[in-house]
């Protein structure tokens, strides 16, 4: 695997600040990468952060404990890490009480989940069907959102036949659908590069768990996607 230079990118889920970090951190040129984390966290007074290490390749301990120590600042950290020899250096390293090591959506989504919400979040549903007036002129939503935060598997059945498997997190549901973001960068890159995916049905399929005790597949299609750099939500309408 070719070693690259280390390199940062950030963005926003919910009230959740997200720092994706790439390339090798390793030795002195891993130290203006992370300061720039550190002079986020302060400048911004952020309160809950996740630092994706999904497409790190190297890591020392001199990184790590620099990482740990900008992470310390926020009231909770999340460090999303698949690699075992990458989260075999965080777990070695002393940890504080507010920095949690996750190497899934659904562990986040339990420690940090309420701050994932997308408040009102528009999942392109028109409005005739989702609104009705009262005799006052109010308007009053036929369907309830719910904010939340639920790890979801989307099965994209595109114009071409082909068939698209990506992992997202549900921070929006309604009646009639729901709005999905990408944490997993490599979903995200997946979905972004799907050409014509507006209009493209999906199954939504909740995994079991202590809420869902069995596998929910429940048909939709896409209403809106929005992309921002590297974020992407989904406008999902069930069908």
């Amino acid at each position: 695997m070719k070693t690259t230079m280390p390199r940062l990118e950030q963005r926003q889920i919910g009230r959740v600040h997200v720092f994706d970090l790439f390339g090798s951190l390793t030795g002195e040129k891993s130290f203006e990468v992370i300061e720039k984390i550190d002079h986020a966290i302060q400048k911004k007074k952020l309160k809950r952060v996740i630092l994706n290490l999904q497409e790190v390749q190297e890591l020392d301990e001199i990184a790590v404990r620099k990482i740990v120590a900008s992470l310390i600042r926020p009231q909770k950290s999340v460090v999303y890490c698949t690699s075992d020899k990458l989260k075999a250096l965080f777990q070695s390293s002393h940890l504080p009480n507010n920095v949690q090591l996750c190497n899934t959506e659904a562990e986040i989504a339990d420690l940090v989940g309420s701050f994932l919400f997308e408040k009102d979040k528009d999942i392109g549903i028109p409005k005739d069907q989702e609104v009705a007036k009262n005799p006052y002129g109010l308007e009053r939503r036929r369907k309830k959102r719910i904010r939340t935060a639920i790890p979801i598997e989307i099965e994209f059945e595109l114009k071409d036949g082909r068939k698209v498997h990506s992992t997202a997190i549900a921070t929006n549901i309604s009646q009639g659908g729901l709005f999905a973001e990408y944490l997993d960068l490599d979903s995200s890159l997946e979905v972004s590069q799907m050409s014509e995916s507006e209009g493209s049905k999906v199954i939504v399929v909740v995994p079991p768990s202590d809420n869902f005790p069995e596998e929910l597949r429940i048909p939709g299609c896409i209403k809106r996607i929005e992309l921002l750099k590297r974020q992407i939500g989904l406008g999902i309408q069930f069908v």
